[in-house]
């Protein structure tokens, strides 16, 4: 079954909600995470002209372009909060 996933800054009042879908499925949680940890390299690549391929990474990109250094937490389409950092591994 598909639940949507968003990026959302915890930076801003009210809290941002990211336009577009970072993932379609929970089994995307484990990119999103990786994404997130590593942004500041995916952000100075961005930064530097890569381009991301995959759909659902491109949206995650462009969110931490927009909020490089801000707090983040991801959220579902029905209002589920997930940790950054899986806690289940």
């Amino acid at each position: 079954m598909s639940t949507w996933i968003y990026l959302r800054c915890e930076d801003h009042t009210p809290p941002l909600m990211a336009d577009d879908e970072s993932g379609q499925h929970l089994y995307d949680l484990p990119q999103i995470r990786a994404d997130i940890a590593g942004r500041d390299a995916l952000v100075a690549a961005i930064k530097d002209g890569l381009t991301v391929d995959d759909y659902f990474r491109r949206h995650t990109a462009r969110f931490l372009v927009q909020h490089p250094k801000c707090r983040l937490s991801i959220q579902d389409e029905y209002g589920d909060e997930h940790p950054l950092i899986d806690d289940e591994s």
